[in-house]
C-alpha cells in the first residue's frame, strides 16, 4: 500500500465518522431547561397560584416537543423558551400568592394578639 492509498483511506474513515456524527439528533438543552422549570412550577403549586402562566408554559413546552420530532430546531427552541419564561412568572406568581397569604396570617394573629392585651377581647 502506498502513501496515497493511506491517505484515501484515512480520508474515507473521517467521511464516514462526519457522516455518523451528522445524524445525531440536535442537542435539547433549551427543551431541558424548560421541562426543569415546568417541574419546578408544578412542585411550588403553580397549577392552583398562576394556573394561566402555567398551563401556558406546559403547552408551549407540547408545541416544543412537536417542533423538536419534527426536527425544526429553531421553532423548538423558541418556544421552549417562552415556555421557560412562562414556568419561571408562574414560579415568582405562586411564591408571592404564598408570601401575601403568610403575611395575611401574621396580620391576623398580630390584631388577635393585640385585641387580647388591650382587654378588647371579651374574655376577661
Amino acid at each position: 500500500m502506498t502513501l496515497t492509498d493511506t491517505k484515501i483511506y484515512v480520508l474515507i474513515l473521517i467521511c464516514g465518522l462526519l457522516g455518523a456524527c451528522a445524524s445525531t439528533p440536535p442537542p435539547r438543552m433549551t427543551l431541558d431547561r424548560a421541562q426543569e422549570a415546568i417541574a419546578e412550577a408544578n412542585a411550588v403549586g403553580a397549577s392552583d397560584y398562576a394556573p394561566v402562566e402555567f398551563d401556558s408554559a406546559v403547552g408551549q413546552m407540547r408545541e416544543a416537543e412537536a417542533y423538536y420530532s419534527k426536527r425544526d430546531t429553531r421553532n423548538a427552541d423558541a418556544a421552549a423558551a417562552q415556555a421557560e419564561v412562562n414556568a419561571d412568572l408562574a414560579i415568582a406568581k405562586s411564591r408571592a400568592a404564598r408570601a401575601r397569604a403568610m403575611v395575611q396570617r401574621k396580620t391576623d394573629e398580630n390584631a388577635r394578639l393585640r385585641s387580647e392585651l388591650l382587654g378588647e377581647g371579651g374574655d376577661r
